[in-house]
């Protein structure tokens, strides 16, 4: 019972598999380049200081990890950016609103220190 009769063969590796992507009708996405470039044009809308806080009121005593500092207005994509990479850092759930980025639990280290080694200034904010 060999595969190769059948047209299927062996695949190795990522661009293998982004190739059968592509052949599948998919776009490539595997071009890292694009998202250094998108980054570096939202640098000068990037807000000057971030506060990382947790809180607890209006949340049934659940504790919820905030990042304020992003102004709706001018950095409305780049906080949406930010929450969904933070919560795959963190590996919790979570989102945005009003400029502020949730964060389902307590990730006020790993959050401050991932916004940091981003390149963002970061302040703790309550105790």
């Amino acid at each position: 019972m060999g595969r190769e009769g059948d047209g299927m063969r062996k695949l190795k590796g990522l661009e293998a598999l982004a190739d059968l992507h592509k052949a599948m009708g998919g776009e490539r996405a595997d071009e890292p380049e694009m998202e250094g470039a998108d980054s570096q044009e939202v640098k000068g809308e990037v807000p000057a200081l971030l506060y990382v806080s947790r809180d607890r009121k209006a949340r049934k005593g659940k504790e919820v990890t905030l990042v304020e500092g992003f102004d709706e207005a001018l950095n409305g994509d780049l906080a949406r950016e930010v929450a969904k990479s933070l919560k795959v850092h963190c590996g919790v759930g979570g989102g945005w609103k009003d400029g502020v980025v949730l964060l389902q639990g307590d990730h006020r280290t790993r959050t401050a220190d991932w916004l940091q080694s981003k390149g963002y200034r970061v302040k703790h904010k309550g105790g």
